[in-house]
């Protein structure tokens, strides 16, 4: 299969995560009744709790990446049922006892009152919600020594990723990033990337998660890496 150019990207810049695979596993390690993954990309976390004999269904913004991970999943000799869905806006035929929600992503939504909305519809009673914040980002202005690039290969390409610059306020966090493709004569494509984050603090997601119906439960920890910050997870009750 030939990787689409946005999951490549996703890959190099997010799929050799692995410090928040041991708390997914350990939280699905009570789930009877199935797991959704919300943002799951190509399969960073449902492929490992697939493989683990876990129930899992991912959802998705972008199909293409969805496709990306229902081929890596046949060829592990498993299906993966995915939806390819706005986090902020869907609706499921069942209800999982599980819903993970990895790596930011909910910091990434442009609004969070339907993310609610829809998780809670998701969620049987009783079931729990885990959501993954990253609380202490710093403003970086670019100055050396740069933080190491993502590199990857993929084919007959080499794929780099650059963060160069981290602004924070009160709001959000701007993260800027330099992408080069390098292909096999050493041709080099180059692009900016640049992503905003939320402010959020387990707290102000506690308060909106309450006007669904949804319980502040527990709150866990992810130590932070030589490549990644620590991240907080909120666990709710449905």
């Amino acid at each position: 299969m030939t990787i689409p150019e946005l999951a490549a990207w996703h890959d190099i810049e997010c799929g050799r995560y692995e410090a928040d695979l041991p708390l997914w596993k350990e939280l699905a390690k009570a789930s009877k009744d199935g797991i959704l993954d919300i943002g799951a990309g190509t399969g960073r976390v449902a492929l490992r709790l697939a493989y683990s004999g876990f129930d899992v269904t991912a959802l998705d913004l972008e199909p293409e990446l969805l496709a990306v991970l229902t081929h890596r999943a046949e060829e592990a000799g498993f299906t993966i049922p995915t939806v390819a869905a706005d986090a902020c806006d869907f609706t499921l035929e069942r209800q999982f006892d599980l819903i993970l929600v990895p790596m930011q992503t909910v910091q990434l939504l442009p609004a969070r009152p339907g993310f609610f909305g829809s998780v809670r519809r998701a969620l049987r009673p009783g079931g729990r919600l885990a959501i993954a914040i990253v609380t202490q980002l710093e403003t970086y202005d670019g100055s050396p020594p740069l933080p190491a690039p993502d590199v990857g290969h993929i084919g007959d390409y080499t794929y780099i990723s650059q963060p160069i610059s981290v602004q924070v306020n009160d709001h959000s966090a701007a993260i800027e990033r330099v992408r080069q493709r390098v292909g096999p004569d050493e041709e080099r494509v180059t692009s900016d990337d640049r992503i905003e984050l939320a402010i959020v603090s387990p707290g102000t997601l506690a308060e909106e998660a309450a006007a669904h119906g949804l319980e502040a439960d527990e709150l866990l920890h992810i130590e932070e890496t030589p490549d990644h910050v620590a991240s907080e997870v909120v666990v709710f009750r449905g």
